[in-house]
């Protein structure tokens, strides 16, 4: 009987040396980030109407504009198939990627003589995105990670312009002061990114590459067909993250 204690405390204490460490390291994250979008951020790239005539969009000049960081959170689980020596190769789902972001900016010159203000809201959710994910153990506590996903992404953004009184009286009575427009897009987000993790907590940045694409249905009372004013455009959705969560 005191071999056979002796026995199960020593099998007990092993497993709780090395609970945790390489090899024992599947398991759930949240991360909360904040993402640093750069001023092509939410702006069109290209546009293809149903004949196939494209449309390369040059990026505005747009002084004074002020726009926040793109606030967000990620679930994701990791599964690891391999460990060789102080490495740990595994497979990645990110379950949820959810940002928004808001710009806006007075346009001086609009049109080459009037200004106007234009506000753009951004939401992004990314869903089921498959990927990898490499580690290196440093010790018991403490891993540096890399991954990569790619993430199947939704884009909503909302457009409101307010034009300024002069622009309204050189249009003519029929111009709207204000114009509210909304656009829904789908894409792939690519994401790479490093992590360093002690314990339970991860710091880290990530690169966000995706270009999202959008179809818009224009307004022509010349013609009945809609298809006649429908485009397809690509968006730049590229952004920086720094990012803090939990690996449980």
């Amino acid at each position: 009987m005191k071999k056979l204690f002796l026995l199960v405390s020593a099998a007990l204490l092993s497993f709780n040396m090395f609970a945790g460490e390489q090899g024992d390291d599947n398991g759930f994250e949240i991360k909360l980030f904040a993402g640093f979008a750069g001023d092509k951020y939410g702006t069109k790239e290209l546009s293809t109407d149903v004949y196939g005539a494209e449309v390369k969009h040059e990026l505005p000049e747009l002084p004074g504009m002020h726009k926040t960081p793109e606030l967000g959170l990620a679930l994701a689980s990791r599964w690891y198939v391999a460990t060789p020596a102080q490495f740990g190769i595994g497979i990645q789902a990110r379950w949820l990627d959810f940002g928004f972001a808001h710009k806006e900016w007075d346009i001086l010159k609009y049109k080459d003589s009037y200004g106007a203000t234009e506000t753009n809201n951004f939401v992004n959710i990314g869903m089921f995105g498959p990927g990898v994910v490499g580690t290196f153990y440093l010790n018991d506590k403490m891993a540096v990670d890399a991954y990569y996903n790619i993430v199947p992404t939704l884009m909503i953004t909302t457009d409101k312009y307010e034009y300024e009184s002069e622009y309204l009286t050189y249009m003519g009575s029929n111009f709207v002061e204000k114009e509210d427009k909304a656009n829904f897009g789908l894409g792939w987000g690519h994401y790479f990114g490093a992590a360093f993790r002690y314990n339970v907590f991860q710091v880290g940045v990530e690169y966000n590459i995706a270009k999202i694409k959008a179809m818009n249905w224009g307004d022509d009372d010349e013609t009945d067909d809609l298809l006649d004013d429908l485009t397809v455009t690509k968006y730049n959705m590229n952004n920086f993250r720094v990012f803090v969560g939990f690996k449980f």
